[in-house]
């Protein structure tokens, strides 16, 4: 009975084991199924996408310049003089045509030595403006190009003459302004 009994756990041991290698083998079946369909989809996904591609007109010439927005961050001018020049004329510009009034104005010497520091330009500027003048001017700095930098500010109420306070309060009390501006030339100016 014994031998009976060992061969029938022999043959339980033997359908057990067939029946696990048969799961995992239908398992990884499955599994490569599903990866042949994800992979189906992602060809079908391209093919699609590329006759998408392919039904656009191709754009005109342009169409494609004027889309493209050509940003120049720095300076134009050759050299520091130019563009001392072309960064001083735009400040005073703003500040006059917000009506303010141009009190002084100066650059500061380029600095030698070091390529980077020798890149940068400055602008000094004390002027009178109203706070609407203020603002706007601040706002023509900031939204324009080539890119500037507004690197010290400092703003003062100007006292008005008479002293009478319902005066400043009828009209706009003009503030007493000093800033420095700096802008940056293209890397290898002089």
């Amino acid at each position: 009975m014994s031998a009976a009994v060992q061969d029938n756990n022999r043959a339980a041991g033997a359908f057990a084991l067939l029946l696990l290698l048969l799961l995992l083998a239908g398992g990884g079946a499955f599994a490569s199924i599903s990866i042949l369909e994800t992979k189906q989809l992602e060809l079908d996904a391209l093919q699609t996408q590329r006759d998408n591609l392919t039904r656009r007109p191709p754009p005109s010439p342009s169409s494609e310049a004027e889309t493209r927005i050509s940003v120049q961050p720095f300076l134009a001018e050759e050299n520091f003089a130019l563009a001392a020049n072309a960064l001083q004329r735009r400040v005073v510009g703003l500040i006059e045509e917000s009506e303010g009034k141009l009190l002084t104005v100066g650059v500061d010497p380029p600095i030698t030595g070091d390529e980077e520091l020798a890149r940068r330009v400055s602008v000094q500027v004390t002027a009178e403006l109203t706070n609407e003048a203020l603002q706007k001017v601040l706002y023509e700095l900031e939204k324009s190009v080539p890119f500037v930098f507004v690197d010290t500010f400092g703003v003062s109420r100007k006292q008005t003459g008479d002293g009478s306070e319902a005066a400043e309060a009828q009209s706009e009390p003009p503030l007493s302004v000093s800033l420095s501006v700096t802008g940056y030339r293209r890397k290898g100016s002089q």
